[in-house]
């Protein structure tokens, strides 16, 4: 009886632990997505759940660790965001603070997969990505310049330009949201 209820026990815990912003889409982290994507005029964006903060209450700016953060478009081709897209989800199931919450972007993944080879389809703006093309991806600047081992993907002088005395929190503050549909879909 004791070994049943400890089996059910971490189970749930194994089950808690794999929830929120770094293994999964997360409502207020895709809002934050939506809303530097937009305040940027970008094609996509990134937020890593490095910089989110899952228990917090109240507006969009009580969700980041880093408030202070600016935002920064980068110049990616398709072939650049569907390697940070591998990356994102080189560690899954586990949690992984290079999760990316997206924006603009729609993402089929195979999680039985290789790490590197995961990635099986991206939709951007609801058309392929094209690999050779390339697209203007906002997100904080300390992704910009490489941060979480992005390095390895883009240089930051792939940075076009920042928003002009705009940090994430001037952004996001009195703003609310929780974006319901995921945009990474798993499979087999």
């Amino acid at each position: 009886m004791k070994l049943r209820y400890l089996t059910g026990f971490l189970v749930l815990a194994a089950a808690i632990s794999f929830a929120g912003p770094e293994t999964e889409s997360f409502g207020p982290g895709q809002a934050i997505a939506d809303e530097i994507r937009s305040a940027a005029g970008a094609d996509a964006a990134f937020v890593p759940a490095g910089v989110l903060n899952e228990n917090a209450k109240g507006d969009l700016a009580s969700y980041l660790q880093f408030p202070g953060d600016q935002i920064a478009v980068v110049k990616l081709t398709g072939a650049q965001i569907k390697a940070a897209l591998e990356r994102s989800v080189s560690l899954y199931p586990s949690p992984n603070p290079s999760f990316l919450q997206i924006s603009g972007l729609d993402v089929n993944f195979k999680k039985s997969a290789e790490a590197e080879s995961r990635v099986t389809g991206v939709t951007i703006n609801g058309s392929a990505l094209e690999m050779g093309s390339s697209y203007e991806v906002a997100m904080p600047n300390s992704l910009a310049r490489g941060g979480l081992g992005y390095f390895t993907i883009w240089k930051k002088e792939a940075v076009v330009r920042t928003l002009p005395g705009t940090t994430l929190e001037s952004l996001l503050k009195g703003k609310s949201g929780n974006v319901k549909e995921t945009r990474w879909h798993a499979g087999e």
